[in-house]
């Protein structure tokens, strides 16, 4: 409980000090870099704080100059933060839209070109996910879940078609990533964190270039495959 309340404070400490530095730097230049930068940073403060150690299984297939639609498993606030953190250069994500009313980090976000989802008003989010599948196609990396919002078993929920909709329309590969750990350090619903180990498993990279509606299907079978192969051997049994 101690280092929750000690997280509570520092951490919008350091996002209020960092926006100050990095966001008039951007807004002057165009230059997005520093706030990435300085995110990481905070991100790689809060699990030391947290004594999270995290732990990462095939970082080569990322390749020398990573393009892609990265897709994770999601039933923890500890997640996304931890994956984002081992993504090389400047990955976008789409975001709830929720975050993107908070004072400082929303200012951030959309300085980093991240993409807000009203998932209240159907058409506003695939407006996004055309939007966000345009930026993908021309050069921007992107961070997804594709469950569409946190587990609250532990458990892979049914995944949601915007994702792979932006895949195959940029024809940008996916490489699916699945993370163990998180959910036991900080589950949904708890305030909450404990130490430990969260584990990050890059799989190999699936092409989506010429797959079009019919193969979307299948698409999402191969990623859930991927995931479900390693929470299998490495999760925990979850009621």
């Amino acid at each position: 409980m101690l280092t929750s309340l000690l997280l509570l404070v520092v951490l919008p400490i350091y996002t209020f000090l960092a926006g100050l530095v990095g966001i008039p730097y951007t807004l002057l230049t165009g230059n997005a870099r520093p706030l990435y930068w300085l995110g990481r940073l905070g991100v790689r403060l809060g699990f030391l704080l947290a004594r999270i150690r995290i732990v990462v299984h095939g970082r080569e297939r990322l390749g020398d100059a990573p393009h892609f639609i990265y897709m994770m498993n999601h039933n923890s606030n500890l997640d996304a933060p931890a994956v984002w953190l081992h993504l090389p250069g400047e990955v976008r994500a789409l975001g709830k839209m929720e975050l993107f009313k908070l004072p400082v980090l929303a200012t951030a976000m959309r300085l980093g070109g991240f993409v807000p989802v009203d998932r209240s008003n159907r058409e506003r989010a695939i407006a996004s996910v055309r939007h966000a599948a345009g930026l993908a196609a021309a050069g921007a990396s992107f961070l997804i879940a594709p469950e569409g919002t946190r587990s609250r078993t532990g458990k892979l929920l049914p995944f949601k078609k915007g994702g792979f909709h932006m895949a195959t329309e940029s024809g940008v590969s996916i490489l699916p990533i699945t993370v163990v750990g998180a959910f036991e350090l900080m589950p949904p619903g708890s305030n909450r964190i404990r130490s430990g180990t969260i584990e990050i498993f890059f799989h190999e990279p699936i092409g989506t270039e010429g797959l079009g509606a019919r193969d979307r299907a299948r698409l999402m079978e191969r990623v859930r495959a991927c995931m479900e192969e390693v929470l299998a051997e490495k999760a925990p049994k979850l009621g």
